[in-house]
């Protein structure tokens, strides 16, 4: 059982949206330049170009091909031998190995791992995960159970 999630895809149709318009908009300067029968100058050659990247990088972007993964990987990665997660492209990954594991605690958007040795890990989700956080507290349950832990829920013992 693995679960796997890549954090950078995301498609978005207002992103591709967005694309298209920087084309029309290149369209439509290109179309007046040749109306007026005025030349290209260098300020125009240079806005074209630089509209032309801009509206490529959105139509990829909105099509689910992320710009950021040149720079390196954001995922979810929950299996059999290891929790890892890396919320970002230049956030370092945090592992937790399942043998390592005394207990497990959790509350919406947050996990609290108690080691062996009595040390706690936090794996704080909050927003970058939203979307499948149920399903990675079902998979964390269900891997938990397999390997003879309980999965309890977080109970804040300070109250103001």
């Amino acid at each position: 059982m693995k679960f796997e999630k890549d954090l950078l895809v995301q498609k978005s149709t207002t992103k591709t949206i967005l694309g298209v318009l920087h084309f029309v908009l290149i369209i439509l300067w290109i179309g007046s330049k040749f109306y007026i029968e005025e030349d290209f100058s260098d300020f125009d050659l240079f806005y074209l170009i630089g509209l032309f990247l801009l509206g490529s990088l959105f139509i990829l972007e909105g099509r689910g091909v992320p710009f950021a993964k040149i720079f390196g990987k954001a995922f979810i990665l929950i299996d059999e031998e290891r929790i890892s997660v890396k919320r970002g492209v230049f956030n370092k990954e945090q592992i937790i190995f399942w043998n390592e594991i005394k207990q497990i605690e959790y509350k919406p958007n947050y996990f609290l791992f108690t080691k062996h040795d009595d040390s706690q890990l936090p794996f704080k989700l909050r927003h970058l995960a939203f979307r499948f956080n149920r399903e990675i507290l079902d998979f964390i349950k269900v891997i938990g159970k397999s390997k003879g832990l309980d999965v309890k829920r977080l109970i804040e013992l300070k109250k103001k």
